[in-house]
């Protein structure tokens, strides 16, 4: 989905690159502090297309939320004001050790792996989480492609029965931290967080690879309409985010 014109562009943020397991507690330590009151100071627009989809509030099963890797914290901004049970699959990568000490101060049972490393052992483990958790998956991951999905969500639909529920959001003049393949969507204080969410998707049991593909691009194309359709609602206020250098992808808004 191409950029329309005109809209408000996240602003920049330089990557910086932390190695000391230390120094990455204290990151994640610091930034679960300093988020919980952000997150105190925004507000938060849903559109859901059927009642009970809410995974800040009462959900009406345990779902999966598809969300994009670089739209990841406004749904976590919402959760640390009720936190309800919530399992997030978090890369291995670097970035995703900043991530799981952020969310381990912040309430959320975070599972590592990714395509790359510790994917099959990570779904082993979210199979295992209990029926009272939403679990919530980034399945772009932070090596991309850039809102390209992989089958991580789909696969794991088909073998534990939740359905899925795609997610995306958008933050007028957020702050945008690029990555190398994507990146991460921060609002600013006292910012609008627009939320749309969509129909759940159910997906048949123990699917071969073929048939479990079409289902891949079945939630592909859902993430995609309600991208298109939040832009739309949101008008001059739609966001663009920047697409990170290494993509040869048109750009795509960041809702």
């Amino acid at each position: 989905m191409r950029a329309r014109q005109p809209g408000r562009q996240c602003q920049g943020v330089m990557s910086m690159r932390i190695r000391s397991p230390r120094l990455t507690a204290a990151i994640g330590w610091s930034a679960a502090m300093v988020f919980r009151q952000l997150a105190r100071t925004l507000h938060y627009e849903l559109l859901m297309d059927e009642p009970g989809l809410d995974p800040s509030g009462d959900v009406a099963e345990p779902f999966i939320y598809a969300l994009w890797h670089d739209q990841i914290l406004p749904p976590l901004a919402r959760h640390t004001l009720t936190r309800p049970p919530v399992a997030a699959l978090v890369s291995r990568h670097q970035d995703g050790s900043y991530l799981v000490e952020f969310m381990k101060h912040s309430g959320i049972r975070a599972v590592r792996g990714s395509s790359a490393r510790g994917g099959d052992q990570a779904l082993r483990e979210l199979l295992d989480v209990p029926n009272e958790y939403r679990i919530f998956i980034t399945p772009d991951g932070p090596r991309g492609p850039h809102h390209q999905l992989k089958a991580g969500p789909t696969y794991l639909a088909s073998r534990s029965g939740r359905r899925i529920v795609p997610v995306v959001t958008a933050v007028p003049g957020c702050w945008y931290k690029s990555g190398s393949w994507t990146g991460l969507q921060i609002p600013k204080p006292f910012s609008t967080v627009y939320f749309r969410l969509g129909k759940p998707l159910a997906v048949p049991p123990d699917l071969d690879r073929e048939e479990l593909a079409k289902y891949t691009q079945r939630l592909q194309s859902q993430l995609e309409a309600l991208e298109a359709d939040l832009a739309e609602k949101m008008g001059d206020d739609a966001v663009i985010a920047p697409l990170p250098a290494a993509s040869t992808k048109p750009a795509r808004r960041a809702a």
